[in-house]
């Protein structure tokens, strides 16, 4: 599906034709992103100039479908305009700057699933495959529905010329659509990653609830919850006294100051030994050597900087392009919402062209909200888990596992981490050009501006104009 799509974006001049390829053939690469703007612009200009094959020209078209028709062609000559002029701004450096990360990336995270073995484990990967397909097959038939509406409704008026009128109606809506779903191809790439890197750490968590600190010498001085016994006075290896509170802790000692010519003063023990991270029955606990997956922390600090760096070029060249993506939708879906209710609800089916006008408004404001909403949703994700790493580390170091307390350098690391990603936090957030942050509160401050418009357009009285139309006796 998203081969599909990069295709057609290609074919309609949104993306260079060989995005991935270091050599740039300005002829080959480019000649799709210069030809379709300039026949559209040629379009737009025929009709609003020569009058020529545009709806609101004709005679059955009344001043309600003049009215919602030149809205609807100007505000996407506005989309349009503005996102091929993006595109062309950085052209092919984009994607040859992601590509190149992001095989940086996986390779990374591969030797990190070598060192925690799990190169099996592909569970996460297929749930989040039937999900990522789903939501693109639901975009394709929303969007067919769409272009077979305006395709059968403008063939219908203007016979073979009909793509002249397509080009200024509902094209620069479905040009805005692929930019986004170029959008939300590469945040979910990005979220896997972040997926990937979360299911390391979480292995890492794991194995540090089954493992222990090790232990050379007891110096045991808790201020909790003590039971005192009767001290077993006990002889070293050189003649000093030690004391021990139980025979199996006394015998430990006397190995171990048989063999490091130590001096320990033991006092007090506590007794519960399943609060207690140490086990007493082995005086001292071999660290694991070999090749473990906490190795990996240095490589996944890393990576989730470099991931979160990929996030911040990704929002550079697409949030800029959901500014006036977002503000078309916001427009059309107000204007759909005035003409269903104030216009259609009154006199539907009296006449053709205001109802296609109407069905247009309300099929492309739906199309354009779903767009959104997944726009949304993915970057949501995305924050979600890039938060999530910062959550998994500290957890482990709450455990205070045994490779961090016998080095030092682990500890700091972690500690970075964790500080560094709460400065990445209030610095970087998916947003469009920091006009508004790209997640649900941008919903929610959209809806209580929609309210407050509709407010106004619903009290003006339709009925005077739809009479002079002679649509309403």
């Amino acid at each position: 599906m998203i081969q599909i799509m990069n295709w057609f974006s290609m074919f309609i001049g949104l993306i260079p034709l060989n995005r991935q390829d270091f050599e740039t053939n300005y002829i080959v690469d480019y000649a799709m992103m210069f030809i379709v703007p300039i026949f559209y612009l040629f379009c737009y200009l025929l009709i609003n100039f020569q009058r020529v094959f545009g709806l609101c020209f004709l005679d059955s078209c009344n001043s309600v479908c003049k009215l919602s028709n030149n809205l609807f062609m100007h505000l996407g000559a506005f989309l349009y305009l503005t996102i091929t002029l993006m595109s062309l701004y950085r052209r092919k450096d984009f994607f040859l700057q992601f590509d190149e990360r992001l095989n940086a990336i996986d390779e990374v995270i591969q030797k990190c699933r070598r060192v925690a073995e799990m190169d099996k484990v592909k569970v996460t990967s297929v749930k989040h495959s039937v999900s990522y397909h789903f939501t693109w097959l639901f975009l394709f038939c929303v969007f067919t529905f769409a272009l077979y509406y305006d395709i059968r409704s403008l063939y219908f008026t203007f016979g073979t010329y009909a793509f002249i009128p397509f080009m200024v109606s509902s094209f620069p809506y479905l040009a805005g659509s692929i930019i986004q779903g170029e959008f939300i191809y590469h945040v979910s790439v990005i979220s896997e990653r972040f997926e990937q890197i979360n299911t390391l750490f979480e292995k890492i968590n794991q194995e540090s609830r089954h493992r222990h600190a090790p232990l050379t010498v007891f110096d045991i001085e808790s201020e909790g919850k003590k039971e005192r016994k009767t001290i077993t006075p006990v002889m070293a290896v050189d003649g000093k006294v030690i004391f021990g509170n139980e025979k199996k802790l006394a015998s430990e000692l006397k190995r171990q100051a048989g063999q490091q010519k130590t001096d320990e003063d033991v006092t007090d023990s506590s007794q519960d030994e399943e609060e207690d991270d140490f086990d007493y029955d082995n005086g001292t606990i071999a660290e694991n050597t070999g090749t473990s997956s906490e190795a990996n922390l240095p490589d996944l600090f890393k990576l989730h900087d470099k991931i979160l760096s990929l996030s911040v070029i990704t929002n550079g060249e697409f949030g800029p392009q959901c500014v006036p993506y977002m503000a078309a939708c916001f427009v059309v879906s107000i204007f759909g919402i005035f003409l269903e209710t104030k216009v259609n609800f009154i006199v539907s089916g009296k006449s053709r062209l205001l109802d296609y006008v109407t069905y247009l408004y309300v099929i492309w404001s739906f199309t354009t909200m779903v767009v959104a909403y997944i726009v949304l949703r993915l970057c949501c994700n995305a924050n979600n888990h890039s938060k999530q790493s910062a959550m998994i580390v500290h957890e482990i170091m709450q455990k205070k596992p045994a490779f961090m307390l016998s080095n030092d350098l682990f500890y700091n690391k972690m500690k970075s981490f964790t500080l560094q990603f709460l400065h990445w936090e209030g610095f970087f957030q998916f947003n469009g050009i920091g006009l508004f942050a790209l997640d649900y509160t941008f919903i929610f401050s959209t809806v209580s501006a929609a309210t407050s418009y509709l407010i106004v357009l619903l009290q003006f009285d339709m009925t005077a104009i739809l009479r002079n139309e002679g649509l309403m006796s």
